[in-house]
């Protein structure tokens, strides 16, 4: 793709932003301006990248590149396509492209109403605040939205930035992004609090136990889904469930809450593989005293 177009422009200097601001640097495309987010913000990224330079103006941006690359977050895209096309920034020699996960080409429709291609391709990989090494985008899946007529360059564009590009569906994008919101940041928020337990229960180094475990877990789980779910929930261990329940209500009950979201979670799956009353009592335990078997 990098044949034909040359110049990109971004919207939006955050974290996704400069980090395929960069990438898109080294994969053979010129940065030539940036647009969005906050004065500093585009200063900083400019500064990062040889030729590029900073756009008080989204639409002044545009008009600059052959390739648009929309990094702002979700709410914001129907937006910023509207006063994009409003301002006759974008036309048919332009590729708009936005990066949000859980919208597909719908928030673009005025910009393909001028005859811009359009497409949505997003990376599924977390970004942390300050990432710039390509690599990171390097072999990751990326979930391509578009019209049939467009899918070809919108995959060779993250193909060229090193990526694995699976085509979703329009009208599946949301149930996507929900899915890998709970892989990131629940799994996330589930490693973070076990975490704290560990420090609650003075362990001093607790990435020890938990980096292994994780990882087996995970890939167990991948693997084969929820029959590779362990623990005392999964044996029907009502007991200990209630002796985690009764410590952590008086050492550590700001993690109260996410213990029992996290078990309800863990029983929801397994629950037709236990005994009705096991299952009754471990609901009980984990739900406040309500019963899904009693309706």
């Amino acid at each position: 793709m990098n044949g034909a177009i040359r110049d990109v422009a971004i919207i939006g200097p955050g974290r996704v932003g400069t980090l395929l601001a960069v990438s898109v640097a080294r994969a053979g495309f010129r940065l030539v301006a940036v647009a969005g987010g906050t004065p500093e913000a585009r200063d900083l990224l400019t500064r990062s990248v040889a030729g590029s330079r900073p756009c008080a103006s989204p639409a002044d941006a545009v008009r600059r590149a052959e390739l648009v690359l929309v990094c702002v977050p979700d709410d914001a895209l129907e937006d910023v396509a509207t006063d994009l096309a409003v301002a006759d920034a974008v036309g048919p020699d332009q590729h708009v492209v936005h990066v949000a996960g859980s919208r597909g080409c719908a928030p673009l429709h005025r910009v393909a109403l001028t005859g811009a291609r359009v497409a949505a391709c997003h990376p599924a990989m977390t970004v942390p605040t300050g990432a710039r090494d390509p690599e990171l985008l390097v072999g990751v899946a990326w979930a391509v939205t578009a019209p049939v007529p467009d899918r070809g360059w919108a995959s060779e564009l993250v193909t060229g930035l090193g990526g694995d590009p699976h085509v979703v569906p329009e009208e599946s994008r949301a149930l996507y992004h929900a899915g890998l919101v709970l892989a990131s940041n629940a799994v996330g928020a589930a490693v973070a609090a076990a975490r704290r337990l560990l420090l609650a229960a003075r362990v001093d180094q607790p990435q020890a136990f938990l980096a292994p475990l994780i990882e087996a877990s995970v890939a167990n789980v991948l693997a084969s889904g929820a029959s590779a779910l362990t623990g005392p929930i999964v044996r029907g261990d009502v007991g200990t469930v209630a002796g985690h329940l009764e410590v952590i209500d008086r050492d550590t009950p700001e993690l109260s809450e996410a213990y029992r979201a996290l078990g309800l979670a863990t029983l929801s799956p397994v629950r037709p593989m236990l005994e009705p009353s096991v299952a009754g009592s471990l609901q009980r335990l984990l739900g406040g005293g309500r019963d899904e078997q009693a309706g």
